[in-house]
């Protein structure tokens, strides 16, 4: 039976380095090799250092470097400030708008051109345009002006840069990203705005059929349960989490209801009689989509007690603290996963 793998990434800034944890325990397993990588806002950058790393480096290496160079340093701040010191900008991510005296017309606080030149670094651009390069990417961002999602996949068009940008274009912190093809231009906000778990794109993009075995592994920054909040930064906090967390729920209930219908195909199929709707357009046109079968999930749960501003604490204490968590919970997941096969 043939296999295929997908890594799904979820966005959420300076929580993204939850994510350098898992990948360093994914990439231990000997038999990890995604088939395709996909990412929204911070994990768009983390899909795209994992996938196109430059020449040179290997996909840890580009990541770990990433995050080497965006955290803050830690002399700069006391102890109990640091988590705050990104509101100053952040020198190889963000900077602040140099124009004050325009704060009228202003629809963002910061450029992000420091981190188009972090980029240049790490990423391998002419493998990025590659649309044969492997693995595939998909990135995804919100059309600001039609108000869509639209995912920029890697066999589909040549990703470049501004793509991997647009993703992470998240307002009023940043501004849009004008993303130019042959007929016109679009501008696009930060896709976690719209979905910040794309599953369903990824299974869009995965072989079907009863052949083919799909493993998903889903790294999720946002939780979806949480305690009642108690002062406003919790309800805010709070918001956040529900706007951003993994609602991949609600697609695997979906392709589980294919299922039934791929089943009743089946049945059909093997009637003694042959099957009575083989020319029923109705039929064909169902039989066209393929097998629809639910993947094999491994979901890693998000980190424990996110709070209102992590997702701008580039401290050291803090990215570290996010890699080990990540690096545990992966390993844990994993071990789950095995122990259920074995069953």
């Amino acid at each position: 039976m043939a296999a295929r793998t997908a890594l799904v990434l979820q966005g959420g800034g300076a929580l993204g380095a939850y994510e350098l944890g898992a990948a360093k325990a994914l990439y231990e397993e000997p038999d990890f090799a995604p088939d395709l990588i996909a990412g929204v806002s911070i994990g768009a950058v983390t899909a795209a250092l994992l996938g196109r790393p430059a020449e040179g480096l290997t996909p840890l290496e580009a990541l770990q470097s990433f995050w080497d160079e965006v955290k803050e340093p830690g002399f700069l701040f006391p102890p109990l400030l640091r988590r705050y010191a990104s509101f100053f900008g952040n020198p190889h991510f963000y900077e602040p708008r140099p124009d004050f005296l325009n704060w009228p017309n202003w629809t963002y606080f910061y450029s992000v051109a420091p981190l188009r030149r972090t980029l240049a670094d790490l990423i391998n651009f002419t493998s990025l345009a590659d649309r044969d390069a492997a693995p595939e990417l998909l990135v995804s961002a919100t059309d600001l002006q039609d108000g869509h999602i639209q995912y920029f996949h890697s066999r589909e068009q040549g990703l470049t840069l501004d793509h991997i940008i647009a993703s992470g274009s998240l307002p009023p912190a940043f501004p849009s990203t004008m993303i130019k093809d042959r007929t016109k231009e679009r501008f696009y906000w930060d896709g976690g705005l719209f979905d910040n778990t794309p599953l369903g794109a990824v299974l869009d993009r995965l072989d079907r059929g009863p052949e083919v075995r799909r493993t998903v592994y889903v790294i999720s920054l946002f939780p979806n349960k949480a305690p009642l909040p108690r002062n406003l930064l919790q309800v805010y906090a709070r918001m956040k989490d529900l706007q951003f967390a993994n609602k991949s729920q609600e697609d695997v209930k979906l392709l589980k209801r294919f299922n039934k219908v791929a089943k009743l195909v089946e049945a059909l199929e093997k009637l003694p009689g042959g099957n009575p709707l083989k020319a029923d357009p109705a039929f064909t046109d169902v039989e066209k989509e393929g097998w629809i079968q639910v993947p094999d999930i491994i979901s890693v749960p998000p980190p424990e007690n996110v709070q209102q501003f992590d997702d701008s604490d580039f401290s050291p204490e803090a990215v570290q603290a996010r890699e080990d968590e990540g690096y545990e919970a992966t390993k844990k997941a994993l071990a789950e996963a095995a122990a259920r096969r074995a069953d």
